[in-house]
């Protein structure tokens, strides 16, 4: 027998052991195409992958069918059904809070931030569906690269927001808008269906700090940021995720309540703790608080002069009943002098943010 004699038959054994571990015919010409054992080694492991995960996926399917039946058995809400999905729509809802998703920048992320940002838009669409009245979402801006990974998945045509090619500029009003940053000097208090809110569709790993407030700036857009630190500590920067800014919108909508809103969705990874009542900043001490301020100050001024009456000096303090209520005009809080102010009048002591006063409304890791 002779060499070549030899090699076919080892090639021919070789194709029979492939095709019966994978399952799958595999014929000599097709060996021939892919040259290598490297390569017949690699479509060989990526079908065992492809098994092992469509089997994953049957028994988490199994196990979600088994949860979902004890649940019912003992009563307990087992979420939205797709009936229910279904008449869920923005349209029918009660909720009228405007959220665009500026998708513009898409030029300035890499192909693999832009994989992220889809992934996030999801999550968001996903949040929205499943709320009892979701807000009304727009995609602005939608062109490029995220506009052809969009096309990828396969529902994404039926989804239930507008979709919209043109900048969010040429769909509002500029004096409605209000951009989302967390570099903004100026804090949301309440959501107002006058405006409209820009979160910022960028995925930039901090290697564009501050780009969506400059370019609000530039632009002459009003901004402003959650009033996270009005509620907690973190240990990290407050710049969010998309779909993670949108939850906290969304959350909000439901509860009226940030607090409440910010520790249901800041992932764990931000490490948020709740301020403690003397942490908290004049905007949110009640009246409880600040006799509890008065109490420890004549305290102490009674401990270093005890003949002498002290006065409690005069401090600024915002009311609990000095609060906009929810739903009214979206208000901004200026933190530097612990007043709350409209949004026209708050523009117009800020000249980083200018709208016309007589006018009328708005980030995977977003700047």
């Amino acid at each position: 027998m002779d060499a070549n004699t030899e090699n076919t038959d080892y090639k021919s054994n070789e194709v029979q052991l492939l095709s019966e571990n994978s399952g799958c015919p595999i014929s000599e010409n097709d060996t021939e195409k892919k040259i290598s054992k490297n390569q017949l080694k690699k479509q060989l492991k990526r079908e065992k992958w492809l098994a092992i995960k469509q089997e994953k996926r049957r028994e988490a399917k199994q196990k979600r069918k088994l949860r979902f039946a004890m649940m019912r058995e003992k009563g307990e809400d087992t979420g939205p059904t797709r009936k229910r999905l279904k008449l869920n729509t923005m349209r029918g809802s009660s909720c009228k809070i405007r959220v665009v998703i500026d998708l513009s920048m898409d030029d300035r992320m890499t192909e693999k931030d832009v994989n992220s940002l889809t992934c996030q838009l999801q999550h968001s669409y996903s949040a929205n569906r499943r709320a009892k009245n979701p807000m009304q979402l727009y995609l602005c801006g939608l062109d490029g690269k995220t506009k052809e990974r969009l096309d990828l998945i396969g529902d994404y045509k039926n989804w239930d927001l507008y979709k919209e090619s043109r900048h969010y500029e040429e769909v509002f009003p500029k004096e409605n808008l209000v951009y989302l940053t967390s570099e903004s000097p100026n804090v949301l208090t309440s959501l107002s269906e006058d405006k409209v809110y820009i979160i910022g569709g960028l995925v930039d790993h901090n290697k564009l700090k501050g780009f969506c407030h400059n370019l609000a700036e530039e632009k002459g857009l009003a901004h402003a940021q959650l009033p996270i630190s009005e509620y907690l500590n973190m240990k990290t920067r407050k710049v969010l995720a998309v779909n993670h800014v949108f939850s906290i919108l969304l959350r909000y909508t439901e509860c009226h309540d940030w607090k409440a809103a910010f520790l249901a969705e800041l992932p764990a990874r931000k490490q948020a703790l709740i301020k403690d009542e003397d942490e908290c900043s004049h905007e949110q001490l009640d009246k409880t608080g600040l006799n509890l301020l008065q109490d420890n100050l004549s305290s102490s001024e009674e401990q270093s002069l005890p003949s002498q009456d002290v006065g409690l000096p005069n401090i600024d303090v915002l009311d609990s009943s000095d609060q906009t209520p929810v739903g009214s005009c979206s208000n901004l809080t200026e933190p530097s002098t612990g007043q709350v102010v409209t949004s026209s009048e708050s523009l117009l002591n800020n000249n980083t943010s200018r709208v016309d006063p007589s006018s009328h409304e708005t980030e995977e890791e977003s700047s």
